[in-house]
């Protein structure tokens, strides 16, 4: 899988205010999830905020932003900042037709073509996995995320599925999955907590925020 790919895969940033109102009762956390699951298999078109604590062997990505869609043959469009050594790199990069451009071209040579959009959107993609494969799901309160009230969910994911999604994981996960409190229910941001490498190493923190879902996208 190519780094822009991987970038596309688990994308993510933090989106809620506040401490969570914890009064009930709130819908099973199942059900949440299973809901958000379904309706998300229906999204072509999506903003994405993504950032990341901690350092995961294989997986660059300090922050990532912009737009991807389905439609047209797929494609995204946004910027990204990725360790690069002992420091970092920031780029605008654009995803089309299953090609990767970016500015700065810090891709030239790198970067092969990829199917990176469809390997997180749609019916069958990493997102819709991530959320299938949560288990121990239990709801543990309402947020405000991105200026609308959401129901937070907290589960785990087994090794094999969160593998499947991001190949450099290969432990189980903890996840907070946050579900719009009005309905259709939607999947709108996600928090994983991946365990270290090693012993004297520390977690990973993925966050992830979905906007903009099945709004127009110009790719530019």
């Amino acid at each position: 899988m190519s780094r822009i790919a991987l970038l596309l895969v688990v994308l993510l940033t933090a989106g809620c205010t506040g401490s969570p109102d914890t009064r009930g009762p709130f819908p099973a956390g199942a059900e949440l999830v299973r809901d958000a699951a379904t309706s998300f298999a229906s999204v072509r078109s999506v903003h994405f905020a993504a950032g990341v604590n901690g350092v995961l062997p294989g997986f660059p990505l300090r922050q990532i932003d912009g737009d991807a869609t389905l439609d047209a043959g797929g494609g995204a469009t946004g910027t990204a900042d990725v360790q690069d050594g002992e420091g970092h790199v920031k780029f605008r990069f654009t995803v089309r037709d299953g090609e990767v451009s970016t500015d700065p071209d810090v891709a030239r040579g790198r970067i092969p073509e990829t199917d990176a959009v469809g390997r997180f959107l749609g019916p069958s993609a990493g997102l819709k996995r991530l959320l299938d494969g949560v288990t121990d799901a239990k709801t543990e309160g309402k947020e405000n995320v991105d200026g609308a009230a959401a129901l937070r969910v907290g589960g785990r994911v087994p090794a094999a599925v969160a593998h499947s999604v991001l190949a450099q994981v290969n432990a189980d996960i903890i996840v907070k999955v946050w579900v719009s409190a009005d309905g259709p229910r939607r999947f709108v941001r996600l928090w994983v907590q991946v365990p270290p490498a090693g012993d004297h190493l520390s977690p990973v923190m993925f966050e992830l925020s979905l906007t903009g879902q099945n709004e127009p996208v110009d790719l530019g």
